[in-house]
């Protein structure tokens, strides 16, 4: 791999058609006798459907056709197929019976169990007409009982969401080496507990969630159009769980998507009705939701409660980890709704040198809308329980939180280290990045900026976060194809599907390098089930761990066809040879020939040897070798109006490891989009339902509060290659690092900036009613 573009900060390709208009999303794709969607949702929590009426709405002008959950029901349709299977049945004992999760449907039929739970779909000519229509449909509901909340769902007596789900309980894991946790708590010399909130959160993306489905009748073929971060999986379910079909009849098209956070990241029941009903109606079906529709009916993320404690001996050396979680499902096991439960477990221990650990994970079933992966899937949520309890610890002790830190900090000369909940870190330089990151933010400095700041009337803090992520790659495959032009341009098919991480830029930049090409002569072809044969699809920072193998692997393939091709053509043996900055040449001579000449050779069949006529072009299945742990240290400066609890975030600094970059542009806009939804996470953004009826209050942009710009300061960003991933281009991965430091570091900073008025807890969101109202009861308590 030659240097000249890996590293190199190329400004986004795909920028230019986004920036004048020109980018093709769902909402912009018209397809031949297109009808428009409406959905019919519930509103209410919990109730049963005595009946769903839909006669009204199909005699309505412009109705195409209209549809409840019972005519779905009645042909048999499976429900929204679940991903990943619950973590206590990952790998059963044998003998062990399938699991069959609760019937998640396209249309809800009996009972509804939260609100914005469609249960009919109307399609007309036009949009107006469908929700006009929509307005006819007829549903009688008994209402029941509803429960939102965890710690209720789990109490006595609680509205059960599902029958056949005593208590609510999904499943009941627990992991780590109890014995082992318990002997360590046992001889501590002093142990810390904290109760921590992680608010439930709305991705809130960019482009509206929406569908585009497509039957033709002569071959039986399905299409879907979708922004989605996963179409060869989401096809793959769809063929084999749902309509049992062979995959290559069903087509899954994943245009331009503008944002997915992970909410893209599995199937919905709207798209499983879409492709029904148009199957059943002879016509394209178009559905975009309206925000407030997304808001009820997308998955939403986070919602967990954990209970931690810390275990120190008397020198302040960490001894021991525990944690029980409860994960609030939503009243459905969403696709990969299991992975963030169990994900966070093994960044429990974060950095540290801690010897045992044990966890305790409860999936419960409420009244709301199921949860899913969102940006980090688990690693936030694990990040933040141990880096708020190291700064639990050092108040306990009279200790200095950084301090504290680097007295149990991971060195780099005990890599690779194995840590008590699996996995083992491989490389990298901890300590390091951490007096990076208090250097780059001035900490010496910082007792001055807090008396600055307590002479203006304002109270300063500073949070720090270490973390590392465990970023699961090893084992998963992915493919790429790369064809070689005449023309001297190339076409480069990933199985990874960007919604706005500048694939085609990055992808592009690899081939370049390689192929000794132009950036702008690599096309990249992505998200087209039909042009791109089998892929991973993008997800848990691990586009270019595994993409990124398979594109190498394409294009060494390639070269090596090319020099066969080339060698037959030079009149030379395959083994003299040589390929660099786009040419081949027989060592030692003159004689060479433009990767373009070569090509155009092939396709013109002049001089190929047998076999090797043809485009020039290869293929490569990856799989990746390894697992990768990129880390990093973060440090917030808030400064806190006493009178209003506003806190206003005045410094920010990330320091990282990721390996090698390929586009330090793009790793820096990736840890700044992650940040300013890590810091919205602790400062603002919360879903919250009404505990008695099961509405969500915060179902807009005028309760939903996402942080903007006047809510962030200048990121301060440095990254440095301490080590390089275990994978073909070293890199370790960087697009959620941002909400894995940001929260703990934004709460620990307001925590540093209250201690002196005695508040010790807060939980996320901290609106400046949360802050103020923190306030107030310490000063009562003084008092």
């Amino acid at each position: 791999m030659t240097a000249a573009e890996i590293g190199r900060a190329v400004q986004r390709l795909e920028d230019e058609r986004f920036l004048t208009g020109r980018g093709r999303y769902v909402p912009d794709i018209e397809l031949p006798r297109q009808a428009r969607v409406a959905f019919v949702r519930s509103p209410h929590a919990h109730a049963r459907v005595l009946a769903c009426d839909v006669a009204k709405a199909r005699a309505a002008p412009g109705v195409v056709a209209a549809f409840a959950g019972a005519d779905i029901a009645a042909e048999g349709l499976p429900g929204v197929p679940v991903e990943v299977p619950p973590p206590t049945l990952r790998r059963p004992p044998p003998g062990t019976p399938a699991w069959a999760p609760p019937h998640y449907p396209a249309l809800a039929h009996e009972r509804v169990r939260y609100v914005g739970e469609a249960v009919a779909l109307i399609a007309a000519e036009t949009e107006a007409q469908a929700r006009d229509a929509a307005e006819l449909v007829e549903v009688a509901y008994q209402p029941l009982p509803a429960v939102t909340e965890v710690a209720e769902a789990t109490a006595p007596g609680a509205p059960r969401v599902w029958d056949e789900y005593p208590g609510n309980l999904c499943f009941d894991y627990r992991a780590g080496d109890a014995g082992a946790t318990e002997a360590a708590f046992a001889r501590a010399a002093k142990v810390v507990r904290l109760g921590l909130v992680n608010n439930r959160i709305v991705a809130s993306p960019l482009e509206p969630r929406g569908a585009i489905a497509a039957y033709d009748q002569a071959s039986e073929t399905f299409t879907l159009y979708t922004g989605t971060q996963k179409p060869h999986q989401l096809r793959d379910a769809l063929a084999g769980k749902v309509f049992k079909v062979p995959a290559e009849r069903i087509r899954l098209v994943s245009p331009d998507v503008g944002g997915g956070f992970g909410s893209r990241n599995g199937l919905y029941p709207e798209f499983l009705a879409l492709l029904w009903a148009a199957r059943r109606c002879g016509r394209a079906l178009h559905w975009i939701a309206e925000r407030t529709e997304g808001f009820l009916s997308d998955v939403h993320g986070r919602d967990n409660f954990t209970e931690a404690e810390l275990a120190l001996d008397e020198d302040g050396t960490f001894l021991a980890v525990r944690a029980s979680t409860l994960v609030n499902l939503g009243a459905y096991v969403a696709p990969r709704a299991m992975v963030p439960t169990t994900n966070g477990l093994q960044m429990l221990c974060g950095p540290y040198r801690i010897a045992a650990a044990a966890a305790e994970v409860r999936g419960v079933f409420t009244h709301t809308s199921p949860t899913h992966v969102y940006r980090g899937a688990g690693r936030p949520e694990g990040a933040y329980v141990i880096e708020r309890l190291v700064d639990a610890a050092a108040r306990a002790l009279g200790r200095d939180p950084a301090e504290l830190r680097r007295r149990n900090l991971i060195p780099a000369s005990a890599l690779p280290h194995t840590i008590p909940m699996g996995g083992t870190y491989d490389g990298g330089d901890f300590p390091h990045v951490f007096e990076a990151a208090l250097a780059r933010a001035d900490r010496p400095g910082f007792p001055a900026r807090r008396a600055a700041a307590e002479a203006r009337g304002r109270l300063r803090g500073m949070g720090l976060a270490v973390f590392v992520e465990h970023l699961h790659a090893k084992g998963h495959e992915d493919e790429a194809e790369i064809a070689i032009r005449a023309d001297g341009t190339a076409e480069l098919a990933v199985g990874s599907c960007s919604n706005g991480q500048g694939h085609e830029t990055v992808f592009a930049q690899i081939a370049a390098a390689r192929l000794g090409l132009p950036v702008a002569a690599v096309r990249v072809v992505q998200g087209d089930t039909a042009r791109v044969r089998k892929g991973h699809g993008t997800g848990a920072s691990r586009s270019l761990t595994l993409a990124g193998g398979a594109v190498v692997a394409a294009l060494d393939g390639v070269i090596e066809r090319g020099r066969g091709l080339a060698a037959a053509l030079l009149e030379a043996a395959p083994s003299d040879v040589e390929f660099a900055a786009g040419r081949y040449r027989v060592a030692g001579t003159d004689r060479a020939l433009a990767l373009a000449e070569v090509a155009g050779a092939a396709e013109a069949g002049e001089g190929a040897p047998d076999g090797m006529a043809g485009p020039l072009a290869f293929t490569a299945d990856h799989r990746a070798p390894a697992d990768t742990f990129p880390c990093g240290a973060h440090v917030c400066e808030v400064e806190v109006d006493p009178g209003t609890g506003t806190v206003a975030v005045v410094a920010y600094t990330a320091v990282h490891d990721f390996g090698r970059l390929v586009n330090p542009m793009i790793v820096e806009g990736q840890v700044h989009g992650a940040l300013a939804q890590g810091l919205g996470q602790a400062l603002l953004e919360r879903a919250r339902y009404d505990p008695e009826t099961g509405q969500l209050l915060s179902a807009s942009f005028v309760d939903y509060a996402l942080p903007r710009a006047d809510d962030l300061p200048a990121f301060a960003f440095a990254a440095g290659e301490h080590s390089r991933g275990a994978n073909a281009l070293g890199v370790k991965g960087c697009g959620e690092a941002g909400c894995s430091g940001a929260p703990p570091a934004l709460v620990n900073a307001v925590l540093d900036a209250l201690a002196p008025l005695g508040v010790t807890d807060l939980a996320m969101p901290l609106t400046p009613f949360a802050v103020f109202s923190a306030i107030a009861g310490a000063g009562r308590r003084r008092a």
